[in-house]
């Protein structure tokens, strides 16, 4: 038993390793990734078996797994067949994948140093080739600014960017002027290289938090206006940046003033709106995880969608269709939580507090207006972040418990 525990756990580690590295370089398929990723969760099952009662799960994760009950439960009342509705639940694995692999990790030795230089790679990986591809140093037949799509780019970009912050209030000297600089470096390719809006307020968001957290009040009024001032900055020097903000306001002008929902903007406003009628159909309930593409399929038919989709791009919007006002207030709830863990965790440890509470504001913004959880690369980046996040919280604890 102990030597098949020992190489469940080796086995574990070097496909979590790199799962890690794959999933932030974006550099190959979802099928090659998702071989990582299956491969790290079959060996860490015994490993999650032998260790489960003596690791007390925290919180956020409770709420997750609740969630996850609560839209398993909810295929009972699902119009749509089992097999089709066991396929759309797996979209939220994540929940019960998430106590698994964090289990697995504070199983073996404290390798978290491993895994943060894998994500590290994997994101400098994907912010080089932005540049190179925007420049034109590599061939873009498909006049690509980034590896990824322009969202799951902006989203690990908002990432490596709370990492650096994080990383440069850890260190002193050179280091903490070099990840300053990765810092400007990645929030300058987020806003002014890649195209994506969400990103836009991914970065400013972070930013803002950190201010918050870090600075007194007078040098926090002084640097929020610095950061207006550079966005204004941007605006009016930097035409892809320009060209972008006037799209999303020249779209609600449209929306508004003609009722044209013809824009990206314009057809994520029809999806919240039928999203939220659908929830006032059914408040306590939902339609059940299994039909949700067929009901927002007769809305489209019918005429009340411009678009046909299976996904209305609102991580919130999509738990209240699912499961009803109980999911939609099960998922605010683990978003909640998961910053609640990151207020504790400042008492012992600001800057792991911080990047938690961090990443808590990243998936709560990203929700506003994709469907994070649901997604592919996301939820997967996710699977990561958390359970690395937390590890290092919970061995903080043990060792000071042994002091």
């Amino acid at each position: 038993m102990n030597r098949l525990i020992i190489y469940c756990d080796k086995l574990f580690f070097v496909n979590f390793l790199l799962f890690s590295f794959v999933m932030f370089s974006c550099l190959f398929p979802t099928g090659f990734s998702a071989t990582f990723s299956t491969l790290a969760f079959i060996f860490s099952i015994p490993l999650f078996l032998l260790n489960v009662r003596a690791i007390l799960t925290p919180i956020p994760l409770l709420v997750g797994l609740t969630l996850f009950l609560w839209l398993a439960m909810s295929i009972l009342w699902s119009d749509t067949e089992f097999n089709a509705a066991i396929k759309y639940l797996s979209e939220y694995r994540i929940y019960f994948m998430l106590p698994v692999f964090l289990v697995a990790l504070l199983t073996g030795p404290d390798r978290s140093r491993w895994l943060l230089i894998a994500v590290i790679s994997g994101c400098s990986v994907a912010l080089l080739a932005s540049y190179a591809l925007a420049s034109g140093f590599i061939d873009n037949p498909h006049n690509k600014l980034s590896l990824a799509n322009r969202i799951y780019h902006g989203f690990i970009m908002s990432v490596f960017y709370l990492i650096a912050i994080s990383l440069a209030r850890c260190c002193d000297g050179v280091l903490r002027i070099f990840w300053f600089f990765v810092a400007l470096v990645v929030a300058f390719n987020v806003l002014f290289i890649e195209t994506g809006r969400t990103g836009y307020l991914l970065i400013s968001a972070v930013t803002l938090l950190f201010i918050f957290l870090i600075l007194k009040r007078l040098y926090l009024v002084g640097s929020i206006v610095c950061v207006i001032g550079l966005l204004v900055t941007g605006y009016l020097g930097i035409e892809s940046f320009q060209t972008n903000v006037d799209l999303t306001v020249t779209n609600f002008e449209q929306m508004i003033r003609l009722n044209n929902h013809n824009s990206g903007v314009g057809h994520r406003v029809l999806y919240y709106g039928q999203a939220i009628a659908i929830g006032l159909e059914n408040p306590l309930t939902g339609v059940g995880v299994g039909d949700v593409a067929s009901e927002l399929a007769s809305r489209y038919e019918d005429g009340r969608l411009l678009q046909f989709t299976d996904n209305v791009h609102s991580e919130f919007m999509n738990m209240l269709i699912a499961g009803g006002v109980p999911a939609l207030i099960l998922f605010s709830g683990f978003l909640g939580s998961l910053a609640h863990y990151g207020f504790q965790q400042r008492v012992y440890s600001r800057v792991l507090g911080d990047a938690i509470l961090g990443l808590s504001v990243i998936i709560c913004i990203a929700s506003l207006f994709n469907s994070t959880i649901k997604d592919y690369g996301e939820k997967h980046a996710l699977l990561i972040l958390i359970p690395l996040l937390f590890s290092s919280a919970i061995r903080g604890h043990l060792k000071r418990e042994v002091v």
